[in-house]
C-alpha cells in the first residue's frame, strides 16, 4: 500500500510528496546490507569507463547556476521520459533492478501550540497532530539524473516522481496557481517536469554508485541545511554508502559542511541543468522524515565539533541588519530591550557553520527575524525559547514552528508590519515584551523543576 503525504508542500518550501511502501520488515533490510559487497567509503575515483567532465567553469546569475564549457564525449540527446511514477511502483515493476528499502513504521507528532503576538494582543495558534511516513531508500541500477534539482530517471525510461516537481500541470508560487498562459508557468515545469520535454541532452556516465542529495531550491541555506543535506540520514540508516554525491558543492562552506559529515572533496559532483548523469547505482534517499533530521543535526553538531558540554547559557539576538532584507526599521530600539535583558546581537553571515552551531547550541532565548538563518535552530537543545519577528501575513509564517515541534522547542511569533516592498519591518516593542516575559517565565520554571 502506498502512502502519500504532503508535509512538505505545506510548509511552503520544497512542494514535493512522500510515497511510503509497507510490509519490507527489519530483517530484510538486514538481509539486503549483508548479501551485498559495498565498496568502502571515501576511496573510490572516476574508472576508466567514466565520461563524466566538470564544466570548465561556473556563471552565478542571483540563485541560478550556469555552467561554462560544459563538455561531453557523446553528441546524441535522449528522449525524455513521459511518465512519473512512485519509487515503490517502479520498484514492484522492475524488481530486478529497482530495490526499495523502506526504514521505519513512520512517526506520528503531537499538536503543537504557539503563541503569536501582534498589536498589543496574543493569539494561540496550533498545529494540528499529523503523521509522517517512514524514511526509505531506492537503489537503481544503470539509473540517470537529470538537472540541477536531479530528477531520477530509472528503467523503462520512467521518471521516479518523488524527484519531480510542478508535477501534473500544477503549478503554483506562494500557494497561488500560476496560470498556463504565463511564460512563468511553462518555465518552471520545464525546469522542475521532466516529462515536459521532448529531449534531454546527451548523457555522461560515471563508474560506481551516485546518491542523489540535491532538489528544488538547493541554492537557499535553509533548503539546503534542512532538506538536503538531511537526506544522508537516511542512507546511513540503510548502511549504504556512495562513490559519489550529486549536491550543490561550489562554495568553501558547502565543501567544508560536506566534509564535516565525512564526504570528502573529491566524491563532489554539481549537478547542473545540462547535466544527465547515467551511473551504475543510482541511490535515492527519501526527504527526512522528523526523525531522520534530528538524527542528522547530532551528526553534523558532533562532525562540526560543537557538541561539548554546555557551560554557558547564552541569549542570542540573531541581526539581519547586513543582509539588506527583511530588516527592522527600528533596530536600534529592539537591541536596547533585548541587551536590557542580557542578549548578545549576532552577525551569522559572519561566522563558520561550527560557530553559528555552537552559539545556537548554548543559547537559552533565541529572537531572530524570519529567514534562512534559523534553519540553525535544529542545534537548539530541548526547551530552547524561541522568538521569532515574521512579516504579517506572511504565506508560510508557520515554517519554522513546523521544524522546531521537531526538536522540543518553546516557539513564538511577533508578528511585524511590513509596508513597503523593501521588506523593511515595523515591530512593535509592548509586543517583544510580551514575548520576552513569556519566554524568561518557561525559563524560570523550567529551572525550578
Amino acid at each position: 500500500m502506498l502512502k502519500r503525504d504532503d508535509w512538505v508542500a505545506d510548509t511552503g518550501c520544497i512542494g514535493s510528496s512522500a510515497v511510503g511502501c509497507e510490509g519490507i520488515s527489519q530483517a530484510t533490510i538486514r538481509l539486503a546490507r549483508e548479501t551485498r559487497q559495498l565498496p568502502k567509503f571515501g576511496v573510490a575515483s572516476m574508472q576508466f569507463d567514466s565520461t563524466y567532465h566538470p564544466p570548465r567553469g561556473w556563471l552565478h546569475a542571483g540563485k541560478y547556476l550556469l555552467p561554462i564549457g560544459a563538455r561531453t564525449t557523446d553528441w546524441l540527446p535522449r528522449a525524455a521520459p513521459r511518465a512519473q511514477v512512485p519509487i515503490a511502483e517502479l520498484a514492484v515493476d522492475h524488481p530486478a533492478s529497482v530495490r526499495y528499502l523502506s526504514l521505519d513504521d513512520g512517526e506520528t507528532v503531537s499538536e503543537f501550540a504557539f503563541p503569536c503576538h501582534a498589536d498589543g494582543k496574543c493569539e494561540t495558534r496550533s498545529l494540528p497532530e499529523q503523521d509522517f511516513p517512514s524514511a526509505f531508500v531506492a537503489e537503481i541500477d544503470a539509473g540517470m539524473v537529470f538537472g540541477r534539482q536531479c530528477s531520477v530517471i530509472g528503467p523503462a525510461r520512467k521518471a521516479v516522481r518523488e524527484t519531480g516537481f510542478y508535477l501534473d500541470g500544477a503549478v503554483q508560487t506562494s500557494k497561488v496557481p500560476v496560470s498556463r498562459l504565463r511564460l512563468r508557468y511553462w518555465r518552471k515545469r520545464w525546469t522542475s517536469d521532466v516529462t515536459a520535454r521532448l529531449w534531454l541532452p546527451p548523457a555522461q556516465r560515471v563508474a560506481g554508485r551516485v546518491a542523489v542529495l540535491n532538489a528544488r531550491y538547493s541554492h537557499n541555506y535553509f533548503h539546503w541545511l534542512i532538506e538536503i543535506l538531511p537526506r544522508l540520514a537516511p542512507l546511513r540508516r540503510a548502511g549504504l554508502v556512495a562513490d559519489y554525491y550529486l549536491v550543490d558543492c561550489l562554495s568553501a562552506f558547502q565543501k567544508s559542511v560536506l566534509g564535516a559529515l565525512g564526504i570528502h572533496e573529491r566524491q563532489l559532483i554539481q549537478p547542473h541543468g545540462k547535466l544527465l548523469l547515467a551511473a551504475d547505482e543510482v541511490i535515492v534517499p527519501s526527504f527526512p522524515s522528523p526523525s531522520c533530521l534530528r538524527e542528522f543535526a547530532s551528526r553534523l553538531l558532533s562532525g562540526l565539533g560543537a557538541d561539548g558540554p554546555v557551560t554557558r547559557l547564552r541569549r542570542i539576538f540573531i541581526s539581519r541588519r547586513k543582509t539588506g532584507t527583511r530588516t527592522l526599521a527600528d533596530e536600534a530600539a529592539v537591541e536596547r530591550l533585548l541587551h536590557a535583558h542580557g542578549f548578545e546581537t549576532h552577525f551569522m553571515e559572519d561566522y563558520p557553520l561550527a560557530r553559528q552551531a555552537r552559539l545556537v547550541h548554548e543559547a537559552e532565548l533565541v529572537v531572530a527575524t524570519h529567514g534562512a538563518g534559523l534553519a540553525n535552530l535544529i542545534f537548539a537543545r530541548p526547551g530552547t525559547q524561541v522568538i521569532e519577528l515574521v512579516p504579517a501575513e506572511r504565506f508560510n509564517y508557520a515554517c519554522y514552528p513546523k521544524r522546531t515541534r521537531f526538536f522540543q522547542l518553546d516557539h513564538q511569533i511577533v508578528f511585524a508590519r511590513c509596508p513597503g516592498r523593501r521588506q523593511v519591518l515595523q515591530v512593535a516593542l509592548p509586543d517583544v515584551s510580551a514575548a520576552l516575559e513569556r519566554a524568561e517565565e518557561a525559563i524560570n520554571q523550567r529551572a525550578a523543576a
